[in-house]
């Protein structure tokens, strides 16, 4: 006869937390991997702006017992309604504000692509066109496009990573670390049979 075993794991899966790390890998293979590196900042903006919203999401549902009503909510407006109702001033104008209006938008860019055609037009001398010209350097982009720098990506974590900070001050959310993995264990029985 065949022994068995039960085996049970459980895990609490912070979304906001996973897609931060998930942000930070795609940022630091840049530093390694230097073909591609174009789209791993791009994925790297893309998870940064999935962790903000996931992490309105997350305290959206602690400090609103009506959450499920406001989920559908935009990013920027989940923010404003959290924001009023915690009592903390959002100033787009400023950072590490000003960072969400560009993020989001890059964000909405990229999960509503389209396709569409573009045109780049640039008048240059026949010298530095011969001396410097590179496909890359002189192609059409996108407006989303153009956001994908690493600069970009490295101002989006630190704005992102501040609002969360000031989010959860303003909450007081007791025995809340922001970033945090959830947590998880397990075991396993040895079934009788």
């Amino acid at each position: 006869m065949t022994k068995k075993v039960e085996v049970r794991n459980e895990r609490e899966v912070k979304s906001y937390a996973e897609f931060w790390h998930t942000s930070l890998c795609l940022l630091e293979m840049t530093n390694v991997v230097k073909e591609g590196h174009f789209h791993l900042v791009m994925g790297s903006l893309v998870f940064t702006a999935f962790t903000l919203e996931a992490y309105l999401n997350h305290i959206g549902s602690i400090v609103f017992k009506c959450w499920a009503d406001l989920e559908r909510l935009s990013p920027k407006e989940k923010l404003n309604v959290i924001a009023e109702k915690i009592e903390i001033e959002v100033d787009y104008g400023k950072r590490p504000w000003q960072s969400l209006t560009q993020l989001f938008q890059f964000r909405n860019d990229i999960a509503h692509g389209k396709t569409h055609t573009i045109t780049k037009v640039e008048i240059e001398t026949l010298e530095k066109h011969n001396k410097y010209y590179n496909p890359w350097d002189s192609r059409a982009r996108t407006r989303w496009e153009e956001y994908c720098t690493q600069s970009n990506a490295e101002r989006a974590r630190e704005d992102v990573r501040e609002i969360v900070g000031l989010i959860l001050a303003a909450a007081k959310v007791e025995n809340e670390y922001p970033f945090s993995m959830g947590l998880e264990y397990g075991g396993s029985t040895l079934l009788q049979g």
